[in-house]
């Protein structure tokens, strides 16, 4: 029997047919379909951004694909160099995210984006801010769909 885990995705409406590249750049990730392991911090994200309406979609994903071999998955920790490919999505233009099908790391929340505002206000460097960020405090995690290989993966649980 297959073994799954659930996803969560937070929206104004329900999801069915996810798509990686319905998503808008900037994100911390880049274009990509987002979820988390935690029910809650999809609600939390949906309220937060669509209060009139948040719903949360659930999705579940076969661990024996995901563990196949054949999806390129990027796991980051939450350090300097999670820190840095967040700063790249959200701020450089012309960043170009490797070809990733998965990506899974930490939720940036307002305290990293309080550092990328130090950086920007007080021409810092990266390497300066580095310092100031609390890496422990990034608990939740996200897991991006980034390819349609890898969005193929989900199947919806309405």
């Amino acid at each position: 029997m297959a073994k799954h885990i659930l996803l969560y995705h937070g929206s104004d409406q329900q999801v069915t047919t996810p798509r990686w590249d319905a998503g808008e750049n900037g994100h911390d990730f880049g274009k990509c379909f987002y979820t988390t392991y935690n029910r809650e911090t999809a609600l939390d994200w949906a309220k937060k951004r669509f209060s009139y309406n948040p719903i949360v979609n659930q999705y579940a994903i076969n661990l024996e694909k995901l563990e196949n071999g054949t999806l390129k998955i990027k796991h980051f920790h939450a350090d300097e160099e999670w820190a840095r490919f967040v700063w790249n999505n959200h701020n450089n233009p012309f960043f170009r995210r490797p070809a990733y099908d998965i990506i899974i790391g930490p939720i940036a929340d307002k305290g990293l984006k309080e550092k990328f505002i130090l950086k920007r206000t007080q021409n810092l460097t990266f390497e300066e801010i580095v310092p100031l960020i609390h890496f422990d405090k990034f608990k939740s995690l996200q897991v991006a769909f980034c390819s349609e290989y890898a969005i193929s993966m989900l199947n919806p649980q309405c």
